[in-house]
């Protein structure tokens, strides 16, 4: 499985840390200064905190559909892998098949009569 690029980790990471920060700042001013926080200097805190909020959602949006493309790509190479896969055993057959026509159409033979009788069971 692959593993989570560290920058993107990184910059989550820091986005909320400084969110962090800003919420400490604020209410060690707030609790340091003699005033009651006016309603203005509230509004503009919460405005502050939806920049923050809204650019690391984006940040986590971004990352995370950087994760679905790359599932995407591992899940097409699986594919990929296993039609080779296939393609090699039917080209194998073929070629068993050609090599040896009259043991095949007996174990083809043998086959269908185990089949015939399971499926009366």
């Amino acid at each position: 499985m692959a593993q989570v690029p560290s920058a993107s980790n990184n910059k989550i990471k820091s986005g909320a840390d400084e969110i962090a920060d800003r919420i400490d700042a604020a209410a060690s001013a707030s609790s340091s200064a003699n005033s009651p926080a006016t309603g203005s200097d509230v509004q503009a805190e919460i405005a502050n905190l939806r920049s923050d909020i809204a650019a690391l959602t984006q940040t986590v949006a971004s990352f995370s559909s950087g994760k679905i493309r790359q599932a995407g790509e591992t899940s097409q190479q699986y594919m990929d892998s296993a039609r080779e896969t296939i393609a090699n055993a039917e080209e194998d057959l073929e070629a068993y098949v050609r090599a040896k026509p009259l043991q095949s159409l007996a174990m083809a033979a043998g086959v269908g009569y185990v089949l015939a009788l399971l499926s009366r069971r």
